[in-house]
């Protein structure tokens, strides 16, 4: 296992649950161009998670670590992206 390897789980872990916190707070949203852009955002990096994994088949207890400290961070930076897009774009429940 390489510290690229761990590098880019943590980072893709990090983008995907940045991705499920906007993609869930933009479905609750009146904003259909918010939850489009959410969404493709979203798909894309499941995309790309899934292809690092199966690509160099480093699904290994090793990532455990990188992968929780990037899904909790990415978790709490979406909520704070999601809320200040709304922000800006004055999006309503």
């Amino acid at each position: 296992m390489s510290v690229l390897s761990i590098f880019w789980m943590m980072m893709l872990a990090f983008a995907a649950n940045t991705s499920y916190s906007i993609i869930s707070r933009a479905r609750n949203r009146n904003s259909m161009k918010y939850h489009l852009v959410a969404a493709c955002y979203s798909n894309a990096v499941w995309f790309a998670t899934m292809k690092f994994l199966i690509v160099t088949q480093s699904m290994t207890w090793l990532l455990f670590i990188p992968y929780t400290i990037g899904t909790v961070s990415g978790s709490l930076s979406g909520q704070a992206i999601s809320m200040w897009i709304e922000k800006k774009l004055n999006i309503g429940v």
